[in-house]
């Protein structure tokens, strides 16, 4: 621990000193750009036979399940199509040791790789700061004359809503100088966008002659009846109305009820009122009349507070019950494709549920996730052949790329299949040939997301029924997402200043932690929400935590966006 600390301490002096002089040589940008007046359409290969050959080494983190990086069929499928030469260093640790090992590699003036790939542990405004004191490679003006494939890849995926890449690359850029120094990618999966995926047990509802509940007063009637009636049918009071995991990705049903009451988008934190003034729904009536509902269901004993702490394999139970068991859970919070085993015949008596109706001209809402963008790969200073390095991130947009990547070689790993349903959610359907390169060990591919990745054009349908059955009752969790809609503006992100980030990142953990702690506090009857002293205390709190701060910076940062994207 102490060699650690004095390491860190160490990288952290030297960082200090090198980030005050910066690289002597600065990074190529547009020098390097030798333009003949042509133009580049993502021609193959990017070295031609008979030229002078390129190797770029790529700094990558290492993955376990990666038995060789060079004897790889994705390297030596990359290497035959752009007659580039791979090379490798391989990072190991946390992503807090690695960005440690880079941070000691620039200020001890030892080159870098040409390419760090994601997993490194630098952020955004790390990035920046290596960018504006020349260790990173201004992107912008290649992205402007060599992004062929990266266009094309957005253009495939979203040919009606050409400000997916626009956002993109705006949030990509340094806020001060408007540089890039950052090859931009996303993932894109309308089938993880929903923020909250509740499912109910049909087969209960049927015996009790129950209707699906559509508000959230018809839902505390169906988990009373859910508790009392015995809808397993096995003369035992052991059902259990609700199962979820609260503040938990896709499993926290309570969510979904407080926006029944106010719009909460728990990965935004912001509302935006018709004024384009941002606002918090922690603070409101509509918040705290949410919280007294769910804690009555909780006084009632309709839903326990082990949903608070149980863990994803205890309720990952409760989707798979064993085949001698009585199924026990009516409603469930949770992904379906990471919820239910495969071929478990719970899926068949489990449908989701759409969004519960408002309660308050506030809600009515369902959240989803914005596309899911990072900016956590690099070309370095110190790179010989930025160009044919950018080229060759530009042509891993490529959906055979992403396939391959993903999930290994086709004709033998996996294959194009005719699925009734394919067309309907928009996409091509494939079945595996062989167990999922992508979580086994093996030296398919790299074991990670490098560039534009796309699951929703790309439907999983292996050939069963109940893998078919899957990919639409999962799908419909975003479908109905979709038909509940959104207000008419919301808060996505906005655009920071490395100072006001610094604050914000300070102010957000602890202020963050005392909203989520104090949720669990009022809803488990540990605090009273209907005691307006304890309410009043609450959002003292809040003040006291710099609430206020925290929203005029994130004011500041959504101003400085322009009016399209508002």
């Amino acid at each position: 621990m102490k060699r650690l600390l004095a390491l860190l301490l160490a990288a952290l002096m030297l960082l200090s000193l090198a980030a005050c002089g910066g690289k002597t040589e600065t990074a190529q940008t547009d020098a390097a750009l030798i333009d003949d007046g042509t133009e580049y359409h993502g021609e193959m290969p990017i070295v031609k036979e008979g030229d002078e050959p390129i190797t770029l080494k790529i700094g990558l983190v290492t993955n376990a399940n990666v038995t060789d990086y060079k004897d790889n069929d994705y390297t030596k499928w990359l290497e035959e199509q752009t007659g580039l030469k791979l090379e490798f260093m391989q990072f190991s640790g946390s992503t807090k040791d690695i960005a440690t090992q880079v941070a000691l590699m620039i200020a001890s003036g030892e080159k870098l790789p040409d390419i760090l790939k994601p997993g490194t542990g630098i952020s955004k405004i790390q990035a920046d700061e290596y960018g504006l004191d020349g260790y990173f490679i201004d992107l912008k003006p290649y992205f402007e004359k060599y992004a062929y494939h990266h266009t094309k890849a957005f253009e495939r995926i979203f040919p009606n809503n050409p400000e997916v890449r626009e956002i993109m690359m705006l949030r990509a850029e340094e806020p001060s100088t408007g540089k890039i120094f950052s090859f931009a990618k996303m993932e894109h999966s309308d089938g993880d966008r929903p923020v909250v995926q509740t499912w109910i047990n049909t087969k209960w509802l049927e015996k009790l002659g129950l209707s699906v509940p559509t508000t959230v007063g018809e839902l505390r009637e169906v988990l009373i009846a859910f508790r009392d009636k015995d809808p397993n049918g096995n003369g035992k009071q052991d059902e259990i109305p609700l199962s979820c995991k609260a503040d938990s990705s896709y499993a926290d049903v309570f969510r979904m009820i407080i926006n029944a009451y106010v719009y909460w988008n728990p990965h935004y934190d912001f509302n935006v009122d018709e004024n384009g003034k941002l606002w918090i729904p922690y603070n409101t009536d509509e918040y705290r009349a949410a919280l007294c509902f769910i804690s009555d269901l909780v006084k009632d004993g309709v839903i326990s507070t082990l949903n608070w702490t149980q863990s994803a394999e205890e309720r990952k139970n409760m989707f798979n019950p064993a085949t001698s068991e009585e199924e026990v859970a009516g409603v469930l919070g949770g992904h379906g494709t990471l919820s239910f085993n495969p071929g478990s015949p719970a899926l068949y008596d489990y449908d989701p549920i759409r969004p519960f109706k408002a309660e308050t001209p506030l809600g009515g809402y369902a959240p989803l996730r914005s596309y899911s963008y990072s900016f956590n790969t690099f070309i370095t200073a110190d790179c010989e052949h930025p160009v044919e390095a950018f080229k060759l991130l530009d042509f891993m947009s490529t959906e055979e790329s992403f396939l391959r990547g993903r999930y290994g070689v086709p004709g033998r790993d996996w294959e194009f299949v005719d699925a009734p349903s394919a067309d309907e959610r928009g996409g091509k359907a494939f079945r595996r040939l062989v167990e999922n390169p992508f979580s086994t060990q093996n030296s398919i591919n790299w074991h990670g997301n490098w560039s534009v990745n796309d699951y929703t054009y790309y439907n999983i349908m292996p050939d069963s029924e109940w893998s078919e059955l899957l990919g639409q009752k999962t799908g419909l969790n975003y479908t109905y997402s979709v038909e509940a809609g959104q207000p008419e503006k919301t808060f996505t992100f906005g655009i920071y200043t490395r100072e006001e980030d610094e604050i914000r990142t300070e102010i957000e953990k602890d202020l963050q932690d005392f909203i989520k702690d104090r949720r669990a506090q009022f809803c488990t009857g540990v605090l009273d929400p209907y005691d307006d002293a304890q309410w009043k205390e609450y959002l003292d709190g809040l003040e006291t935590m710099r609430c206020s701060e925290w929203i005029a910076l994130a004011q500041t940062a959504y101003d400085r966006l322009p009016e399209q994207y508002k």
